[in-house]
Formats: structure tokens, sequence, C-alpha cells
């Protein structure tokens, strides 16, 4: 269960420090006359990011108890 909070912990404090370092850019890839359009959609994008990740995590943990 360790291996799980660590990677859980992991993925928070990912997301965290990649929303600070986009907003130190002006959310560089959207660019948008309101600021505020343009944190949703990096904030989306972090979203979908962080499932992705958490899929594979998933699928990977399936396979390892299958065997």
């Amino acid at each position: 269960m360790k291996e799980t909070e660590r990677n859980a912990v992991c993925i928070l404090v990912l997301y965290l420090v990649l929303w600070y370092v986009g907003s130190m850019f002006g959310f560089f890839p959207f660019i948008a006359n309101d600021l505020a359009i343009a944190a949703v959609g990096f904030a989306g994008l972090l979203i979908v990011a962080a499932i992705v990740i958490c899929t594979c995590w998933i699928i990977e943990t399936i396979q390892k108890t299958a065997k």
C-alpha cells in the first residue's frame, strides 16, 4: 500500500508544480485575452494528463495481478 500512496502523492505534487510553472509562463500553450480562460484550458490539460497517468498505473497493476 505504501507504493500506492507514494504514487498518489507524486501525481498530486507534480500537478501542483506544473500548475505553478504554467502560471509563471502565462499558461503558455493557451493564449487568450482573459487569463482565467487560459488557466481553465491549462488545468484541463493537466487533468487529462493525470487521468492518463492513473489509467496506465491501473492497467499495469491489473496486468501484474493477472500473472
